[in-house]
């Protein structure tokens, strides 16, 4: 369909694998006339599929809609079908933990799940933390799993059990806007301003596969930003790029980004 020609333009290229599968789900809910569940996906994914499912007149709603996570599952479906929060079968998992040890982090249980239980991401979704809990959002389906599976995070023993959604930690997110100035949208660039590296230092960050543009890992110190980027870096947190202020005298350009906390 030229349609659908057209809608790869519209992104990168490190996308077509997930357009090709989001094309997939669609011609599955055209073909059976029955609604579809993806993974847990994340939000540069969401918009992905709902300009997919726009284009092809499918109706399109998500869960963080509901629960306003940021890793998210999204119904494809059918004019008739009307999406209830059941239907996005997700469960909110509580880790119970003695805090007053020691605090757990969201990388310590990020590494466990994906280390220990050999899972793929696509199955859990996000991880809150607080002071004295934390908690994780899952496929319902696999909730044995997590459940029998994860008895010590680190050195710490846990246990995990169901909570409904009233009982999720609220994450706050703290984030400091300031101006940088750039000598181009290239990643090494910014990635040395804002987080005051070396431009060397920023590179070597990249080569080590530490930097995520948009939840795509780049490899190219070269890589062009854009205004609205979001970009992760490990150890180092998030930024995104929120505005163009133009350049200075000197050709420099201004850039305002928010610093987000590391997650």
């Amino acid at each position: 369909m030229k349609v659908d020609q057209e809608i790869y333009q519209h992104f990168s290229h490190a996308d077509i694998p997930f357009i090709d599968k989001g094309l997939e789900w669609i011609k599955r809910v055209e073909n059976t006339y029955a609604p579809i569940l993806t993974p847990f996906i994340n939000p540069h994914q969401e918009q992905i599929l709902k300009v997919l499912a726009r284009t092809h007149g499918l109706g399109c709603q998500s869960s963080g809609d509901i629960l306003q996570t940021e890793s998210i599952r999204l119904i494809l479906y059918p004019d008739y079908f009307k999406p209830e929060l059941a239907d996005f079968e997700i469960a909110l998992l509580e880790i119970d933990y003695p805090s007053k040890f020691e605090k757990l982090s969201h990388g310590k249980i990020l590494g466990t799940i994906i280390n220990q239980l050999g899972i793929d991401r696509k199955l859990f979704g996000d991880i809150l933390v607080d002071e004295k809990r934390a908690q994780i959002f899952v496929n319902r389906h696999f909730i044995p799993l997590f459940i029998d599976g994860i008895k010590k995070i680190g050195k710490l023993p846990v246990s995990l059990e169901e909570r409904p959604f009233t009982d999720r930690i609220i994450s706050k997110i703290d984030y400091r806007e300031q101006e940088i100035l750039v000598s181009s949208f290239r990643l090494d660039a910014l990635l040395s301003s804002a987080l005051k590296l070396s431009r060397n230092q920023a590179c070597q960050l990249i080569d080590k596969k530490s930097v995520q543009v948009n939840y795509h890992l780049v490899e190219k110190s070269d890589y062009q930003i854009s205004v609205g980027d979001l970009i992760s870096v490990r150890k180092f947190g998030r930024l995104k790029v929120v505005r163009d202020n133009g350049q200075t005298k000197k050709d420099k350009i201004k850039l305002s980004i928010q610093l987000l906390l590391s997650k």
